[in-house]
């Protein structure tokens, strides 16, 4: 059986000395490009694969980061569109940079507490990706009190390292979006308030309406946690009881049950009520309709969360937030495609409201 090749196999096929090569293989400085190509052609052509076990015992690390989820597996599961696409991110910046990832799950934020103070005691990761920051954050204290290199993905109240979209904006473009197709009372369909990217979408919407010089009426800001049965719940509970032309969901998932409970009530979107949501997964480009939707770039999110943390990881300076933009992504539940969005105020002529006989007929109107 061939022997496996080793450092010292590769540094005398490229001529260098073994220190020379180690340097190279692991993209430490002060080796030239000329010697750096040297060793990595040599080390292809021989097959020479780092001895894993041997680069953590040197240098005193797992090659492990560890993604904790504080959040029900029906919300995890539920919304699986957004967290596939964080993950693959993930999984493609650890992977370029030597590095597994490996998920914790954690029904809630007390069992997060569990899982990190576990983690830190059984020095099985080098840093933490944690999602889904609260107002509250119970963990926070116990990453900085064991100093373990840490990135959330979305941004704390405290002082903290954090990789987010900007929310604000995120709502404000859906808004607007619907706001140019010519409606104004515009119902938010926001998620929790404990999660503090739903605080900032409300700002966000708020931020649109009075761009637009649209009151802001707090009966149209309706809440549901972050599944479609609990979205459904709702928007066919409150239907009946407010007058609105279209509704922004917080997420795909709360869209399609929003849109659910609308055909329940007997209103088609986007023929009654138009319809805009954030995340732009696989559900919002085949349900029917097809929901015009904000693109959080979720990929993007889940590559840069591991690069920041990579960074705090060798010691480099990280307090500055990294923000992904989001993107407006048209499609049919608005009813807009067809409709001149160039100018203030949309496609729908002034004085003539989208509002139709059908809902005035269910509010009593």
């Amino acid at each position: 059986m061939r022997k496996a090749p080793t450092i010292r196999d590769v540094a005398k096929k490229a001529g260098v000395s073994i220190s020379t090569a180690s340097l190279a293989l692991n993209g430490k400085p002060n080796v030239s490009e000329r010697t750096r190509l040297k060793v990595l052609q040599a080390a292809e052509e021989l097959g020479y694969h780092p001895h894993v076990l041997a680069k953590n015992l040197a240098d005193g690390r797992t090659r492990n980061l560890g993604l904790i989820t504080p959040i029900s597996l029906e919300y995890l599961f539920a919304s699986a569109g957004f967290f596939s696409r964080l993950i693959r991110g993930m999984h493609r910046a650890a992977m370029e940079n030597g590095y597994n990832l490996s998920l914790h799950i954690a029904e809630s934020e007390e069992e997060a507490v569990d899982r990190i103070r576990a983690v830190v005691r059984g020095r099985s990761v080098d840093g933490l990706l944690i999602t889904n920051p609260t107002v509250t954050c119970p963990y926070l204290k116990d990453l900085k009190r064991h100093h373990i290199p840490y990135v959330f993905i979305g941004h704390p109240l405290e002082e903290a390292v954090y990789v987010d979209n900007d929310n604000v904006e995120v709502s404000r473009i859906g808004v607007r979006h619907l706001i140019k197709c010519g409606h104004r009372r515009i119902v938010f369909l926001n998620g929790p308030t404990r999660f503090t990217f739903c605080i900032d979408r409300l700002l966000g919407y708020r931020a649109a309406l009075e761009e637009a010089g649209i009151p802001y009426e707090e009966e149209l800001v309706w809440h549901s946690e972050l599944v479609e049965s609990a979205a459904y719940e709702v928007v066919y509970e409150l239907t009946t009881r407010h007058e609105f032309t279209a509704v922004f969901a917080g997420s795909d998932v709360q869209a399609v049950g929003a849109i659910r409970a609308l055909r329940a009530r007997g209103l088609e979107v986007p023929r009654d009520v138009a319809v805009v949501c954030v995340n732009n997964t696989d559900l919002a480009r085949h349900f029917i309709p097809s929901l015009t939707t904000v693109d959080l770039h979720e990929y993007w999110l889940g590559y840069w969360a591991v690069k920041r943390l990579l960074q705090a990881i060798e010691g480099e300076r990280t307090e500055h937030p990294l923000l992904i933009p989001g993107e407006l992504v048209v499609r049919e539940s608005c009813g807009c495609q067809k409709q001149s969005l160039d100018t203030e105020g949309g496609g729908i002529p002034e004085g003539k409201s989208p509002y139709t006989q059908k809902q005035q007929k269910l509010t009593g109107g």
